[in-house]
C-alpha cells in the first residue's frame, strides 16, 4: 500500500494526533465510572465526569474513523465531521473557557505569560489548548481545496 505525501494526509496525520492528545485526561475521567458520586469536602455531587470521559472517547473514536476513512479519499462530508468536531466539541470543551477568562476584568496578558514561564499548571493548560486548535484549525483549512474544487468538465457530454 502506498500512501502519497500530500496535504490531506498532512492535515490527517495532524488533526490525529490532535485528537490523540486527550486520550489520557479522557481515560483518567471515564476510570471513574464505579463512583457515582465525587466527594467534594462535606457536599457529594453527582458523578459526571465519567460520562464526559467516555463521550469525549467517542467523540475521538468517530473522529479517528472519519480521518481515515473518508477524509484522506477526499469526502465532503468527512471534511464536514471534522469541521463539525473542531468547533462543536474540541472549541467548547477546551478554548472556550480560556476566551471567556480573556475577557475578564482581572485578566492580564503579562500576568499569564509569566504564569506559563513561571511553570503555573492553569496558564499552561490554557496555552497548550490554544495552541492545539490553532494547529486543528490549521490542518482542516490546509487541504480545503481538495474537497471543494470543482471537477473537471467533461467532453463526453458535448460530443
Amino acid at each position: 500500500m502506498k500512501i502519497r505525501c500530500n496535504m490531506t494526509v498532512v492535515s490527517a496525520v495532524l488533526l490525529s494526533l490532535c485528537l490523540l492528545l486527550p486520550t489520557l485526561g479522557n481515560l483518567r475521567l471515564a476510570s471513574t465510572w464505579r463512583e457515582h458520586y465525587l466527594v467534594i469536602g462535606h457536599y457529594r455531587p453527582q458523578n459526571f465526569t465519567a460520562p464526559f470521559g467516555f463521550c469525549e472517547l467517542g467523540i475521538q473514536i468517530i473522529g479517528m474513523i472519519v480521518l481515515w476513512t473518508g477524509y484522506r479519499r477526499h469526502e465532503r462530508l468527512a471534511w464536514f465531521v471534522m469541521f463539525v468536531i473542531l468547533w462543536c466539541f474540541f472549541f467548547p470543551t477546551y478554548v472556550l473557557g480560556t476566551i471567556l477568562d480573556l475577557q475578564t476584568v482581572s485578566f492580564q496578558l503579562s500576568t499569564w505569560i509569566e504564569g506559563i514561564r513561571e511553570g503555573y499548571e492553569p496558564s499552561i493548560w490554557a496555552a497548550e489548548e490554544a495552541l492545539v486548535f490553532s494547529v486543528m484549525l490549521v490542518a482542516l483549512i490546509l487541504p480545503i481545496k481538495a474537497f471543494f474544487r470543482r471537477p473537471a468538465k467533461s467532453n463526453a457530454a458535448d460530443e
